[in-house]
């Protein structure tokens, strides 16, 4: 299943299906940097501004939302979506679209497209994705990008737009209409996931494809370094507890959740791919220490961000308590002793074409 539009954005063939357990088990155990370990000997046990790199910053439109804990979150569906929308979090998920390119090797999508021509990018955030897709796709095509904040830039692409709208409610746009829907980290926004997604195959046209990235909400560690009552595994396990409590979804492998209720919507040529992301440059390999370098300080502001809303309204901790939860998870995070990864999932899948022979039920089991 080839495709002819590879320019380094996109795969230039599908990938081999996985099941649901092999996209994690098949991921090989990561290698401390010896290096690490002989600063650690030395007394040396935190990570640096200069280990980390930190210089990565964008410029953002200032709006007025609603303020809380000291961040701002979006008005409009006011606390359907649990993180900030200020220029703190618009940074940190440009940092998360730097994550995915460098996770996939420069690409935009795993999904084996050929120059779509209505593409929707749902959660769009900063718009950073859908305005890369707009950049090298012919001006003739129609990107748009959908977000409870209208936080995106106002200089953008001709074929790229962008509409306030939310995910978990009808879509005005019309049926069988996209080539590609992409959506990134919603796991803390939708609710009802077989709705969702169903009405991404319901707006998604014949033969076309789509993609879910979602990670859990969850570490672990190769060599035994992450333990059940460090202040990291306190606080996941909060976010785990009060996200559950408030209605979405908590899975330690969401990506084998999700592939089995898009194959229940009806898609088919469904595939499960799983990267381990470390958290800390403490990796040997030097692409998994950028990587672990761009995850801690992505990580900085998103302790908070995942996880001020959640420990506060729903799990009704006071605003320094929280702070507090998140700010040891981050310092804990920044120990060279701690070596945790997690798992970033993507699911793609293509909506049958007209006529097409559709899969037994016990396929999509």
């Amino acid at each position: 299943m080839s495709s002819s539009f590879d320019n380094g954005y996109f795969t230039s063939s599908a990938r081999s299906s996985t099941d649901n357990t092999s996209a994690m088990t098949r991921c090989e155990p990561i290698s401390v940097d010896p290096r690490i370990q002989a600063e650690i000997d030395n007394g040396d046990i935190d990570y640096s501004p200069s280990d980390l790199n930190e210089t990565f910053s964008v410029t953002s439109s200032i709006y007025e939302y609603r303020v809380e804990n000291g961040r701002t979150y979006h008005r409009y569906k006011d606390g359907a979506y649990m993180l900030p929308n200020d220029e703190i979090e618009q940074d940190r998920l440009d940092i998360v679209h730097h994550l995915c390119l460098l996770l996939l090797g420069g690409r935009l999508t795993l999904a084996p497209i050929d120059k779509p021509k209505r593409v929707l990018d749902v959660g769009t955030g900063t718009g950073i994705w859908a305005i890369a897709m707009a950049d090298h796709l012919p001006e003739d095509s129609e990107i748009i990008g959908t977000d409870l904040s209208p936080i995106q830039p106002t200089w953008v692409p001709p074929n790229c737009r962008f509409e306030i709208d939310d995910a978990e409610c009808d879509w005005t746009f019309p049926t069988d209409y996209f080539d590609f829907i992409h959506t990134r980290h919603l796991a803390l926004s939708i609710r009802d996931w077989p709705a969702y997604i169903a009405r991404l195959y319901r707006h998604l046209a014949p033969g076309g494809w789509i993609e879910i990235n979602e990670h859990g909400l969850t570490c672990h560690s190769d060599d035994g370094t992450f333990y059940q009552h460090s202040p990291l595994n306190v606080y996941l396990e909060k976010l785990r507890s009060y996200a559950a409590k408030a209605g979405f979804m908590v899975n330690n492998n969401p990506g084998a959740k999700l592939k089995k209720l898009v194959k229940q919507a009806g898609f088919v040529d469904v595939e499960h791919t799983a990267y381990k992301l470390p958290w800390g440059p403490w990796p040997e390999e030097e692409r998994l220490k950028e990587l672990g370098k761009w995850a801690v300080v992505a990580f900085e502001s998103g302790a908070s961000a995942y996880g001020l809303a959640l420990l506060t309204r729903v799990g009704g901790l006071e605003r320094e308590e929280a702070q507090a939860v998140c700010d040891d998870a981050v310092k804990n995070v920044k120990d060279k002793r701690l070596h945790v990864c997690n798992y970033q999932h993507f699911i793609i899948a293509r909506k049958p074409r007209i006529g097409e022979k559709l899969p037994s039920a016990s396929d999509v089991e």
